[in-house]
């Protein structure tokens, strides 16, 4: 066990010796692509809505106030989880682990919060 454990720990860390322009390609694309989704989730459920016999214009407008509000919460979400993920990997990384812990416990608060 300890000596699988120690040669995954040995492995080089593809942040620091990849070429940035393969780190963009590989890290960049897969956030790029959820944005265009969410954003192209809209577009759909506008088109959808506008075709409703009765109230489609109302529906629409709905629809259009709502998304800035659903980018909003999203923007949050992500901003949070970020936040947390950064400061659990810096407190495991100075060996914190009770630090880490409350981190992760107060980081579950704001998942269900938000």
């Amino acid at each position: 066990m300890e000596q699988t454990i120690q040669s995954s720990q040995s492995a080089p860390n593809k942040m620091g010796t990849q070429p940035i322009n393969k780190l963009m390609l590989s890290m960049g694309v897969p956030m790029i692509i959820s944005m265009v989704l969410q954003a192209v989730y809209n577009i759909v459920d506008s088109a959808f809505v506008s075709n409703m016999a009765t109230g489609g214009e109302s529906a629409l407008n709905a629809l259009t106030l709502a998304f800035p509000v659903q980018v909003l919460m999203v923007s949050f979400g992500i901003g949070t989880g970020v936040g947390v993920n950064a400061l659990i990997s810096r407190s495991l990384g100075e060996k914190n682990h009770e630090q880490a812990n409350k981190t992760a416990g107060n980081g579950l608060f704001l998942c269900a919060i938000i």
